[in-house]
């Protein structure tokens, strides 16, 4: 039927075809990954989990977890601060209770010893109305608490009298 040559030719021409058909396949399929674009790909998959309920969990935790972190540093910097002013204020008072007892020391107190004027005597019976205690108000006028005292017991002495 078919001469030698003939199945030497056909045997050819398939032995061509099938390399020629697996040359190709094996082109196209670089071609395909070549075509291939990750960053899209990936864009394709962010959106088909966004649009899915779990994806959607997933990203709202995410912005949770961001926000909370976001909202712990604005706390944290204020505490900071706060206790930086508070550092200050306390160093601030210790200055000043420093220079109130120098104030203090360096005072004389002019009725030391002696007795008090009238105005004194008015102002005495005025403080102690306001709530002041004898030592507060022997500190407002210059004298020893121990006179504030007596003018005292002597004035409930009077009125006990009458």
């Amino acid at each position: 039927m078919f001469t030698e040559l003939e199945l030497t030719l056909a045997l050819a021409a398939g032995i061509l075809l099938t390399s020629g058909m697996l040359m190709w396949r094996g082109s196209a399929s670089r071609n395909r990954i070549a075509r291939r674009d990750p960053l899209r790909e990936n864009e394709r998959e962010q959106q088909k989990k966004s649009k899915s309920p779990e994806g959607l969990l997933h990203e709202m935790e995410v912005r949770l977890f961001d926000y909370g972190r976001e909202v712990e540093g604005r706390v944290e910097t204020t505490l900071n601060v706060l206790d930086r002013l508070i550092i200050d204020a306390e160093s601030e008072i210790d200055r000043l209770e420093d220079l109130l007892n120098l104030s203090r020391a360096d005072r004389v107190p002019e009725n030391k010893a002696g007795s008090l004027d009238e105005n004194s005597l008015a102002r005495i019976t005025e403080l102690r109305q306001a709530g002041l205690a004898d030592e507060e108000i022997a500190r407002c006028l210059q004298c020893d608490v121990s006179l504030v005292r007596n003018y005292l017991d002597d004035g409930n002495q009077d009125r006990r009298a009458a």
